[in-house]
């Protein structure tokens, strides 16, 4: 097992009711709320006005930044920014997925910094202090409820980039299954997708894969997420589905799953952000078509990883039948696994590799992943 440092201070209420404390723990934080959502969900189902009471009753001033995008973008995160100083909040509260959560770790660091809030995620900065920050969660997947880091894409560059800083993690994050009962098939189906990757690519790159305890968690994490999603999309309101996945998406991020790997990289994850920058599809469905390009690629480099993914995840006797088995689940989800699939071009692959490679840059990738690698691994995506 590899040398590691741990942490993660956010504080977790998980289960049906929790969100009758969210008023009393908002208000420890100050009086004026930046309240952070969506496209309108909360409102239809209710969790907004549930929301706006448990603060009412605390007395607390709110402030409102909805409209946050699947794929948050830099310049709506921008305005967030500015209200939230001009405002001079003292705390945000995120309420939705992890797209609302990333754009509301954007806010809080911007809030506190002099700095534009881009020059953040091309590394210009150092986020030194932040908002405090709590959630509550209403689509799992990301993680992001649960750890520091971050997303955003600058639709003016066409750039999909992300970083971690320890004043990002939430205060307290809330996580009621029963939330995640209304989330339409395909979204609990690229939620689960992007939870799996975030395990599978740390187990697939992991210096060390003999070290029985962090592989144990990878294998637990992924096996339940392949048992339970499809429950999800078939019974939509069964709750011990809802609670697996909702649980396992944390943790898959939490960095419990790093300890003991060593150095390691998220590839897959590195190339998809091309593919929702460039064409603004959900992250779980770009990661879906990559991620099994990614493993045939690396079948040489990775064969140790990959044959214990194979064998300890989907219960078969090679690399390949792993892969496949892996491919299948994806589609029965509903996933797309092919560019076609999700009515990306062939012709494309050119730009949207050069387009990975900034990323690649920028993670310290670009000494194996090129160009030239990335439009290999793009066109086994064909």
């Amino acid at each position: 097992m590899k040398n590691f440092r741990y942490y993660n201070p956010v504080t977790i209420h998980f289960g049906k009711g929790v969100l009758n404390k969210l008023g009393r723990t908002v208000a420890r934080f100050g009086k004026k709320v930046f309240f952070v959502y969506g496209m309108g969900s909360i409102k239809r189902t209710g969790l907004y006005d549930k929301v706006m009471e448990q603060l009412k009753e605390q007395g607390l001033e709110v402030v409102e930044h909805g409209g946050v995008k699947p794929n948050p973008i830099l310049s709506h995160t921008r305005e967030g920014v500015e209200k939230a100083k001009k405002e001079k909040v003292d705390v945000i509260l995120a309420v939705g997925g992890g797209s609302v959560i990333d754009e509301a770790k954007a806010i809080a660091a911007g809030a506190k910094a002099e700095c534009d809030v881009w020059d953040f995620f091309e590394l210009k900065e150092v986020v030194k202090d932040a908002l405090p920050i709590v959630t509550v969660l209403t689509i799992t997947g990301t993680g992001s409820e649960m750890n520091a880091g971050l997303v955003i894409t600058n639709e003016e560059k066409k750039a999909k980039f992300g970083f971690r800083a320890e004043p990002l993690f939430p205060k307290v994050s809330f996580l009621d299954p029963t939330l995640t009962f209304t989330v339409p098939a395909d979204q609990t189906a690229y939620g689960a997708v992007d939870a799996f990757t975030h395990v599978s690519e740390v187990y697939c790159n992991a210096e060390d894969i003999d070290a029985d305890v962090p592989r144990g968690i990878m294998e637990t994490i992924m096996k339940s997420i392949v048992k339970w999603a499809p429950v999800a999309i078939k019974e939509p309101e069964n709750y011990e589905a809802r609670a697996e996945l909702m649980w396992c998406s944390s943790l898959a991020l939490s960095g419990i799953t790093w300890c003991g790997a060593g150095d390691l990289t998220l590839p897959a994850h590195m190339i998809e952000h091309s593919l929702s920058a460039l064409y603004d599809i959900a992250h779980g469905a770009g990661l879906a078509i990559v991620t099994p390009a990614w493993m045939r690629y690396m079948k040489e480099k990775r064969s140790e990883q990959l044959e214990y993914f194979a064998r300890n995840v989907f219960g078969k006797n090679s690399i390949d039948e792993g892969i496949e088995a892996f491919e299948n689940w994806l589609r029965s989800l509903n996933c797309p696994v092919r560019l076609s699939e999700a009515n990306i071009p062939e012709e494309e692959i050119d730009k949207i590799a050069e387009n990975a490679y900034m990323l690649s840059v920028t993670w310290g990738m670009s000494d194996f992943y090129t160009v030239n690698v990335i439009k290999e691994i793009l066109k086994l995506c064909v």
